[in-house]
């Protein structure tokens, strides 16, 4: 879900099959675009920043958060601006089978989340906007041996490695998941009648393995005992979803190109939340390759979260967040054209 800024855009290419890796880099930078990402003084909610002094929330009703306006929030320092690299490593199997790892940690998992939303959790305060600092590692096997299906098998791990941003510094609750996937997809062959036109569609299809923690366990017995929502959980069963999307790949000129795309579905699995996050994601851009090495990618990224049995905000708050994001491709390859 979070290499959406990838895309397919540049294909490898070689002439003959070859073991050796196809390696691509993405140093990202993203800024959080929105009009609701963090607040500031003198903005509408007057405790929407980061920065108040204890005891300045005049509307305040809780004394947790009078005392401390960061009590029971995610606010901290907003992320913008900060350069992260990605990487996919792609080595080759058999013809059509690929086995590919790929290490996230910029734009979509390493952003502003917008909108103050009110959460059942901690008596009921209200979570600021903030930033976190997510790492995601996946592990595939790529089949492409049939033309325009892809299936793609995988094994993926999100963990929060810096909680400073949150109401958890010291991760006693982690925001952490594995997940295993099945995904389809269909390309369509170019349409030359419109300059070369793709439209592509996917599903995926989840499994996870669910592990809560003690000290969440404990908190949602708490809730229950303060009437602030009562939910039930336990730690390990299994939980499954979907996701579903389309997409489109519109070549102009010289290696320039426009593209979009729409997800909806289930995408986030913690591990401290009785139920997955549902999401619709609407992703646009444009890409540009330099030469065999380099290309060029700007996205603009919104995403809007499905309230789900007002877990973890009480309806109708949800989590909405835009991203603008420019990432350089380094694609190093075998061959003569650029690789190595």
């Amino acid at each position: 879900m979070c290499a959406a800024i990838f895309g397919t855009h540049a294909p490898a290419s070689a002439d003959t099959f070859s073991h050796l890796p196809t390696i691509d880099l993405y140093p990202t930078v993203s800024w959080a675009t929105g009009n609701d990402e963090y607040g500031s003084p003198g903005g509408p909610d007057p405790c929407n920043n980061y920065i108040l002094p204890a005891g300045s929330c005049p509307n305040a009703t809780s004394a947790a958060v009078i005392t401390s306006p960061n009590a029971g929030d995610a606010s901290g320092s907003a992320r913008e601006g900060v350069v992260d690299v990605n990487a996919v490593v792609t080595i080759p199997i058999v013809k059509n089978v690929a086995f590919q790892y790929e290490h996230d940690r910029a734009a979509g998992i390493d952003t502003t989340i917008g909108r103050v939303t009110q959460g059942f959790r901690n008596g009921n305060l209200y979570i600021y906007p903030a930033s976190s600092n997510d790492i995601v590692d996946a592990f595939r096997l790529n089949f492409s041996g049939i033309k325009g299906f892809g299936v793609s098998l995988a094994t993926q791990y999100r963990f929060r490695h810096d909680n400073q941003a949150t109401a958890d510094p010291l991760n006693l609750s982690p925001a952490d998941w594995h997940q295993q996937s099945l995904t389809i997809s269909y390309t369509t062959p170019a349409i030359a009648a419109l300059n070369g036109l793709t439209v592509g569609v996917s599903g995926s299809g989840i499994h996870n393995l669910h592990h809560a923690s003690a000290t969440y366990l404990a908190g949602l017995t708490s809730m229950c005992a303060n009437g602030d929502g009562c939910y039930t959980d336990s730690d390990g069963k299994t939980r499954y979803g979907m996701n579903y999307g389309v997409n489109a790949n519109l070549p102009i000129n010289h290696g320039f190109a426009i593209y979009g795309s729409a997800s909806y579905g289930a995408f986030d699995y913690f591990d401290n939340a009785p139920l997955p996050f549902y999401y619709a994601i609407i992703d646009v851009g444009i890409y540009k390759k330099l030469n065999q090495v380099l290309s060029l990618t700007g996205d603009l990224n919104n995403l809007t979260q499905e309230n789900n049995g007002s877990w973890p905000f009480t309806a109708p708050n949800t989590i909405h967040r835009i991203y603008f994001a420019l990432a350089l491709d380094i694609h190093l390859a075998p061959g003569a054209n650029g690789g190595y």
